[in-house]
């Protein structure tokens, strides 16, 4: 996603004495890639695309430390009062599930005076596209801008028994959210309840009406809280609603940021609201964090690297890691996206700078291709397509009815989990048959089959279907595809369904048959003897038993290719050859008696 970051915002955090085009140009090469600078009279705004894996970054602060490391510059902290609470006003917590809130914290301000906020603050807040309020809740949106954690206020008075109730959502529960929409909701969003079962807060995504905090507040409840990350991404794309407090909260915030977070809010409150505090502090931790630990290997970093860096230890530093014997600390705001030595190998490299890595052709021999499933479905989908057929995409789900039926289906349309490829395949040709005569299409795809106590059988499967064409080319396509992935005897089976002439393989079962192996046969210098012979073949016998039967016969016979059927006969094109000497007449009429004799075995007779 994209942030906008005021050049004079940064300097709340940093002495900055270069340019912002100097601070785009260094975030751009070893950060984050800076889109454009948008000038705002005295001030520079930078849009700066964050990557996902980096929830750190959506923030003043998390640009700040960035720009601490590249530039070795000491980052001006904020010093954090810390208030002592009263017991004015009581609020009771009750959390449902502890795995969806792993931190909880709050507290009550009383006396508070509703005005607009201070020049800067919603100067600063137009800057990033924020629309100034009041000064409570222009305060929880400058520091989720600030410091990136999202925070909510509630007016006390509106909370219902002086409760909260933090619990998932029944399915068509339905809210109106502080933008006047109502929202219905799906089973399992984060939801918070008064004691009077109101529904007052779609938990990281948007607080509700009628707990808003208005221009007859007194009370407020400051609220900075950490939710599962994965359950805010599920409700907010599920509703469609994307706010600015969701796209930080399912990235992941800080979990030591939270009270930091809190007390700026409450010094901010005393200082422009004249609020006082009138609860204790309420902080729930859920769960027990601890930060990360990493072996230190600087030889694999360098081996990741393709040279030696130095200072290994003094970058890992800048950038807020702390060493321990050989041991790396992991930042609490780093916590989401670092693990692995290989996660520290690309902070010492993009810090060192990907432009200084010389770049290095690969040596040794040149890498043995490796033949796959991978490998033979592209082979398979570019001979397919240079034989004139389309390649489909359809649905795994259909209306058509299966063995594997969805439990909760999207539409009517997708209730059943398809177990064959045809069937989609005839509705594409249906669909274009009065605009072509020759239709060729063909899917590769998965299929799905009932396994008990378990879930289905998914083995991909490719399937052909076409129209206009005869018989013998359809078979002859298949034999050729047969021939390019390096398949021997497999027998081919084509439907005819109406018009249409079908076939369908299990892939992957096929793909076991194959082989890239190629044996070298030179060309014979002798010329070889052809004939054609017509066979009567009883309908039980398949045209490939009849092909063993004869190249079993003899290794001269080197080649048979089918000519014509009629009625049950049969008659094929033999080749004859010798490759250590000319092959006569009498050798040749040798094979074909033998051939005779073998085939009267199967009842396959030389037409009368």
């Amino acid at each position: 996603m994209n942030i906008f970051i005021p050049y004079s915002w940064l300097k709340d955090y940093l002495d900055l004495k270069i340019s912002p085009e100097k601070v785009a140009e260094l975030l751009s090469l070893h950060s984050f890639s800076v889109e454009k600078i948008i000038k705002d009279k005295n001030d520079s705004i930078f849009e700066i695309e964050i990557t996902p894996n980096r929830g750190d970054a959506l923030s003043v602060l998390g640009i700040a430390r960035e720009l601490r490391a590249l530039l070795g510059l000491k980052l001006k902290e904020k010093k954090t009062k810390v208030f002592k609470g009263l017991d004015k006003d009581k609020l009771e917590i009750e959390i449902k599930d502890k795995k969806l809130v792993p931190r909880f914290s709050a507290i009550v301000l009383d006396n508070v005076q509703i005005k607009p906020s201070p020049i800067l603050v919603q100067e600063r807040l137009k800057k990033v596209g924020i629309r100034p309020l009041n000064n409570i809740i222009d305060i929880t949106n400058y520091l989720m801008i600030d410091r990136g954690q999202p925070m909510h206020a509630f007016d006390f008075d509106k909370i219902k028994g002086g409760k909260m109730i933090i619990q998932e959502s029944k399915k068509g529960e339905q809210i109106i959210t502080l933008d006047g929409v109502k929202r219905t909701l799906p089973e399992g969003v984060i939801i918070i309840k008064d004691k009077e079962g109101r529904l007052i807060d779609l938990c990281g995504i948007m607080g509700a009406k009628n707990s808003e905090v208005d221009e007859n507040t007194k009370k407020v409840l400051l609220f900075v809280q950490i939710y599962d990350s994965v359950r805010i991404r599920k409700a907010s794309m599920a509703l469609g609603h994307r706010t600015e407090a969701a796209l930080r909260f399912e990235k992941g915030v800080d979990f030591e940021g939270v009270l930091p977070g809190l007390w700026q809010a409450v010094d901010f409150a005393q200082k422009e609201a004249k609020a006082v505090i009138s609860s204790e502090l309420i902080d729930i931790k859920n769960i027990n964090f601890s930060p990360k630990q990493i072996l230190l290997d600087e030889e694999k970093i360098n081996l990741i690297a393709g040279i030696k860096i130095k200072n290994i230890n003094n970058i890992l530093r800048k950038l807020g890691f702390q060493i321990k014997g050989k041991k790396v600390i992991v930042p609490s705001w780093r916590n989401q996206d670092v693990s692995l030595i290989q996660d520290l190998a690309e902070e010492v490299i993009r810090m060192y700078g990907y432009s200084n890595v010389p770049a290095k052709l690969f040596l040794g021999n040149i890498p043995e291709q490796v033949y796959n499933n991978f490998y033979y479905e592209d082979l398979a989908k570019d001979f397919l397509k240079n034989q004139g057929f389309f390649e489909c995409y359809n649905y795994t789900l259909s209306e058509k009815e299966t063995e594997l039926k969805v439990t909760n289906p999207l539409t009517k349309d997708f209730t059943y989990l398809r177990n064959s490829l045809l069937f989609q395949l005839l509705e594409v040709i249906d669909k274009n048959k009065d605009k072509k005569e020759i239709i060729k299409v063909f899917e590769m795809g998965n299929v799905f089959f009932p396994r008990k106590n378990n879930l289905p059988y998914q083995p991909l499967y490719l399937a052909l279907a076409v129209k206009g064409i005869k018989y013998l080319e359809f078979k002859g396509i298949i034999e050729a595809l047969f021939e390019e992935l390096g398949i021997k005897n497999q027998d081919i089976i084509v439907k005819n369904k109406k018009d249409y002439l079908t076939i369908e393989f299990n892939f992957e079962e096929l793909v076991k048959k194959a082989s890239k192996i190629k044996k070298y046969t030179p060309i014979s210098q002798f010329s070889s003897i052809k004939e054609d012979l017509t066979l009567k073949v009883p309908e039980s016998i398949s045209y490939d038993q009849i092909k063993d039967v004869i190249f079993q016969t003899d290794s001269r016979i080197k080649k048979i290719e089918f000519k014509y059927i009629f009625k049950n006969f049969l008659t094929l094109s033999l080749e004859y050859l010798d490759i250590q000497k000319q092959i006569s007449s009498q050798d040749s009429q040798k094979i074909r008696e033998i051939i005779f004799k073998n085939l009267e075995k199967i009842k396959v007779y030389l037409k009368e």
